[in-house]
């Protein structure tokens, strides 16, 4: 019946273009027209609420407000619910009266959460970094020395030095396994002595402001050899060496900052005090100042190579005591530098640090007790004249 109606309406709407546009889109026309009627039916609800909100104006121009508050606020679910939700105002954030400012975050409608939170682990403790492994450790113990010797301003290592001060800090393992693996190094005791000069008695005073010794602590003081038998007991004391024959008891390392300590000023004292290099100081020694930078370099990132280049020589920096201690993330120096005992002390933390962080503790520097310089002359003899002095400060009898 529809069909044999709507053939009828398209022959008379062959005549009317409009109405053949209506008839052939008639599922279109209705839908609109259901919408728009839908709309109106909305619109006149919302038009009747404004106005029964309107105040009411009373004699006298007295108006009366009305009871509820008016929010023209709606959402296009209202529009197909027919029912307009009124959402209450929200309520005024409180006033912060005190001085006390406000965290961040409080007045916010909600708080921001972690990622780890919403997921129900933020209980959950971050475990500590692993400590680096245990390095494998073929010394027992270790002789930090930093000796302080005489001087004059403008001299290099060449000069005739004599040590003056001979401080020595002794250090063991607290946790060394038996596959000799450690990691923590503790100072067990220290051995300090002045040392009264020969060959120059008399401080200049560019030694005295440089390392703190004042001429009457060295005029008190014992000889070289002297000192040298002072230490010997305190190696005997401590288990390092034998008593009656001096050699060896456990495997030990002297340590210096530097190769100059041991391998020059110790040389060339036994050569002016004329005895002979004792067994238990000849060796290798352990350069801090060397280790660190090579532990320096091993962890810097690897290079790309530069083309045109075969190899490249890395440039060696040389860092002084504070500077090795600001390396490896340590206190700043504590103590007079250029004193010998504080310099020893501080070496100690360096070395300690060094194998904490993993590094195997051995010699990098050859001693060759025959050493000779240029004004070595026999049996004890300085000869004048044989090394360089630029800008030299005359010695002061005091």
């Amino acid at each position: 019946m529809l069909a044999g109606r709507l053939d009828g309406m398209l022959d008379l709407a062959f005549y009317a273009p409009p109405l053949r546009v209506l008839v052939e889109h008639w599922i279109i026309c209705a839908a609109l027209f259901a919408a728009t009627c839908l709309l109106g039916w909305y619109y006149k609800g919302f038009i009747e609420d404004r106005l029964r909100d309107k105040p009411i104006q009373a004699p006298g121009d007295m108006y009366i407000s009305p009871p509820t508050p008016v929010h023209s606020n709606f959402t296009l679910g209202d529009v197909f619910a027919r029912v307009r939700r009124r959402r209450p105002p929200p309520e005024p954030a409180p006033v912060n009266l005190s001085l006390e400012p406000s965290p961040p975050g409080r007045n916010m409608r909600y708080a921001r959460q972690p990622r780890f939170t919403k997921k129900g682990i933020a209980s959950v403790p971050i475990p500590p970094p692993p400590p680096p492994p245990k390095a494998k450790q073929p010394y027992e113990a270790f002789l930090v020395l930093d000796v302080e010797a005489t001087c004059q301003q403008g001299t290099d290592f060449s000069f005739p030095n004599e040590i003056i001060e001979f401080p020595v800090c002794l250090m063991r393992w607290k946790d060394r396994l038996d596959d000799h693996r450690a990691s923590q190094l503790e100072v067990v005791e220290e051995f300090r002595s002045f040392v009264k000069p020969t060959w120059q008695p008399v401080l200049s005073q560019f030694c005295t402001e440089l390392t703190g010794i004042t001429q009457e602590q060295v005029d008190s003081a014992p000889l070289f050899p002297a000192v040298l038998a002072s230490f010997q007991k305190f190696m005997i004391k401590h288990g390092l060496i034998d008593g009656e024959t001096g050699e060896r008891l456990v495997r030990f390392c002297w340590c210096s900052d530097g190769p100059f300590d041991v391998r020059d000023f110790v040389v060339k004292q036994c050569f002016i005090s004329k005895i002979p290099m004792p067994g238990w100081i000849q060796g290798d020694v352990l350069d801090v100042r060397t280790a660190v930078l090579d532990w320096l370099h091993s962890q810097e990132p690897p290079k790309a190579p530069i083309a045109g280049k075969a190899f490249e020589v890395p440039r060696r920096r040389s860092l002084n005591i504070p500077a090795q201690l600001k390396a490896l993330g340590l206190p700043r120096f504590e103590g007079r530098q250029h004193s010998g005992i504080d310099d020893t002390r501080n070496i100690a933390k360096v070395v300690a640090e060094l194998a904490r962080r993993g590094v195997s503790l051995y010699p990098n520097t050859a001693v060759h007790p025959n050493r000779r310089w240029q004004w070595m002359g026999k049996r004890g003899e300085i000869l004048e004249g044989y090394w360089t002095v630029n800008k030299v400060e005359v010695w002061k009898t005091q």
